[in-house]
């Protein structure tokens, strides 16, 4: 197989850190969705929308770890 380009490699691995910290930034908007839905006195509740939108950030997180692990694979596998 050819060699990955010097330019290609620094592409994927801005790519790949921009994948990681959307996912970060995603988990850090889940904890603000439950930080601001809990009470002192009765604990959290989450209604059924937050209950949504939270399934839909995990999804989102889970697309952006996978897209790491196949970046982080592709560069990989050309000796990087």
């Amino acid at each position: 197989m050819a060699e990955m380009s010097p330019l290609a490699r620094l592409l994927l691995k801005i790519l790949r850190s921009g994948a990681l910290a959307a996912g970060l930034l995603l988990l850090c908007f889940a904890a603000l969705l439950v930080w601001q839905r809990s009470h002192p006195e009765n604990g959290i509740s989450l209604s059924r929308q937050d209950w949504g939108f939270l399934a839909v950030l995990f999804v989102l997180v889970l697309l952006a770890a996978y897209l790491v692990r196949a970046i982080g694979k592709e560069i990989n596998r050309d000796g990087g």
